[in-house]
């Protein structure tokens, strides 16, 4: 369904779509797809549950094992059975919630041979941002708004400081890189129930609450790494744990994915229009300025009593917005062949949700002439993977038992459909 003010703002950016990101002919305007899914305003979509995450990575077994010795992971194969071709490298990793709900299931892979382009992104990251985040410049990388929220208590400090991993902490959040990949974490504070009141907020500013110190060792690197991040668009601490106190804080390990976008909005109305999300309150303004980034928050599957959101950050005109805006645009060439029945490597970026049946979310995305992949996994589950349109570095991968309305292919004709197509 469609939220009033959410489709205001996306009909507000309607009109720029196409200029902005040069439009092929015939390709729907966000304002046709409004247009086109009405019609399915009465069909409720089925509810989505957290089934894990799915990384592109230049090194899986790298990445998997970094999750073990810093993030007090386990390391398995492909723990919720996420989409993975013949010939891919995998490798995967698993951490379990103290709460109900929010476990972390993490496959790595990339394909027979790497995508280079996707390499160069990573390096990226990963330099970019354990440079501006390093004590020495104690600064911000656009590349820390991709991220998926965790809850503090997996970090392992002992071996952080042992092994001089690059990290840095801010109030009640800590973040770092996700090695092999281009994106990042950041792990907040979890109260695990206790009420979000001024003690436990104050308790925090000695800046080792969540942290399991071990000698003073340990304690010297954490605040050799500790400094205030400055965020003077965010609204103040009061109104947030007003916030908190009024609608409870989510507290599961696996909380929420991030990430930094080419327009907001778009992501926004996509969430909306394909997955039936919901706009959350957000502390931080939109659209952005010369001054501010811009953020939009969506609820989008159901975590316990609380919601998995997705966070959708957009910077303001500057080459830090370029350098997001063409890692999109990498993803949106990519994301085309999906339509020819082929998953290229930058897909394996993709959140996994299970759902009752796909055969709404196929119905909406053929109305919206949005380009998806119906596969099977390799335990027969039917699963689609599609992007976010304007935003395609946003991946989605839908898995259910159920699928009539698309013939699913599946991984050695992906495999094939993938051979026989001209890569972007």
């Amino acid at each position: 369904m469609f939220s009033v003010a959410a489709s205001m703002l996306g009909l507000a950016w309607a009109g720029a779509d196409c200029v902005q990101s040069d439009c092929l002919p015939g390709e729907f305007s966000l304002l046709q797809r409004q247009i086109a899914l009405e019609q399915d305003e009465a069909e409720k979509l089925p509810t989505l549950s957290l089934l894990g995450r799915s990384f592109y990575s230049k090194d899986p077994v790298a990445s998997a094992k970094f999750m073990e010795r810093y993030f007090s992971g386990s390391l398995v194969e492909n723990p919720s059975d996420m989409i993975a071709l013949p010939g891919a490298k995998t490798a995967g990793a698993f951490l379990k919630s103290k709460t109900e709900a929010g476990d972390y299931m993490m496959l790595f892979a990339h394909g027979e041979e790497k995508d280079l382009n996707m390499d160069v992104y990573v390096d990226q990251c990963q330099k970019e941002f354990n440079y501006m985040t390093s004590p020495e410049v104690k600064d911000w990388s656009h590349w820390g708004d991709l991220h998926d929220g965790l809850a503090d208590y997996v970090f392992d400090l002992e071996n952080a400081t042992k092994d001089g991993m690059p990290f840095f902490h801010h109030g009640t959040v800590t973040r770092s890189i996700l090695e092999g990949t281009a994106l990042t974490f950041e792990l907040k504070m979890a109260l695990l129930g206790t009420p979000s009141d001024s003690v436990a907020i104050e308790s925090a500013v000695d800046m080792t609450i969540g942290f399991d110190i071990k000698s003073e060792i340990d304690r010297k690197y954490l605040m050799e790494h500790t400094w205030d991040l400055d965020e003077p668009c965010r609204v103040s601490m009061d109104e947030e744990l007003a916030h908190a106190d009024a609608t409870g804080a989510n507290d599961h390990l696996w909380w929420k994915s991030t990430f930094a976008v080419a327009n907001a909005s778009t992501a926004n109305q996509f969430a909306e229009d394909m997955l039936g999300a919901t706009l959350e309150y957000c502390p931080f303004p939109y659209p952005p300025n010369a001054t501010c980034t811009g953020a939009l928050w969506v609820n989008v599957a159901p975590e316990g009593e609380q919601q998995f959101q997705l966070h959708f950050v957009e910077f303001n005109a500057g080459s830090e917005h370029d350098t997001i805006v063409g890692f999109h645009e990498y993803h949106a060439k990519q994301a085309q062949v999906l339509s020819q029945g082929c998953m290229l490597q930058s897909m394996y970026n993709n959140v996994a949700f299970n759902v009752a049946t796909l055969d709404p979310f196929v119905d909406r995305l053929r109305k919206t002439n949005t380009p998806f992949l119906a596969t099977k996994t390799s335990g027969g589950r039917y699963a689609l993977i599609f992007a976010f349109t304007g935003n395609e570095g946003i991946v989605i991968q839908l898995q259910s038992d159920v699928l009539t309305k698309a013939d699913a292919a599946d991984a050695e004709a992906v495999n094939k459909a993938c051979a026989a197509t001209v890569q972007p």
